[in-house]
């Protein structure tokens, strides 16, 4: 039991750092300062680990420091390695390969047919698909945002790194025309002709889901509440006939 209370506590003190280091705000670092960092945390686990038990009256497997050292070790590299210029720009170019997965983010119309006919094919199946379209784009914005704030703080980094400047500028570059196409898809769409009338059907229709969601809270409630009346019915019936039996 002891054994079992004191690794549970091993496992708590490993846990709890991990999450100081996943929640520690970190500033730009270089590969180099990443694995250094991450080799010193290596070093204090396995003494941590050592020092603890010796402390511990009752044997405890070495896998587990092992694994817990592990973890805490892995998780210090890659927190680390994502405040790099490398890991930044890595990120960056993540969430840029996501939002090439969208049409609309992607490709620059010059003729609006052309494009509310693209809108079509792409959300043929949904009822409202200039609405559809409009927030797929809106929920893109600030993901672009994020990974331009990653390319310029990597770019702002490296500048002795003329190989990975030049992948800054790519992607940068990259960034932006994504973000202009975005937000040339947004503004035609919010001139054209159908979206208001569109966009009321849409919030209409958050208003009776929202309304059968409550309506349908609402007669659960009372169904339990009918249920638990009763239960409590029957129980005083059967407490009645046994009271009678007796």
């Amino acid at each position: 039991m002891k054994a079992f209370l004191m690794t549970k506590n091993i496992t708590l003190f490993f846990f709890l750092s991990t999450l100081l280091l996943s929640s520690f705000h970190l500033h730009a670092i270089q590969p180099s300062t990443a694995k250094i960092s991450t080799a010193i945390t290596f070093a204090l686990c396995v003494s941590g680990s050592y020092i603890l038990k010796s402390k511990i009256p009752t044997e405890v497997h070495p896998a587990i420091f092992g694994s817990m050292s592990c973890l805490v070790t892995t998780l210090m590299y890659y927190i680390l390695y994502q405040a790099t210029p490398v890991g930044r720009i890595k990120r960056a170019n993540n969430l840029l390969k996501e939002i090439t997965h969208y049409t609309l983010a992607t490709t620059h119309f010059d003729d609006d047919i052309i494009f509310f006919d693209k809108i079509q094919d792409l959300y043929l199946t949904f009822n409202l698909p200039i609405i559809s379209a409009h927030n797929d784009l809106v929920d893109l914005v600030p993901i672009v945002h994020y990974a331009i704030d990653l390319i310029n703080k990597a770019s702002a980094d490296s500048d002795e790194d003329e190989f990975l400047q030049k992948k800054c500028d790519i992607s940068l570059s990259h960034a932006i025309t994504l973000f202009h196409n975005i937000s040339n898809a947004i503004k035609r769409i919010r001139n054209h002709k159908d979206y208001l009338s569109q966009l009321n059907i849409h919030r209409e229709n958050i208003i009776q889901e929202q309304q059968t969601i409550a309506q349908q809270q609402m007669a659960y409630a009372q169904q339990q509440a009918a249920n638990a009346q009763q239960d409590h019915v029957i129980l005083k019936w059967l407490k009645f006939l046994l009271n009678i039996k007796k």
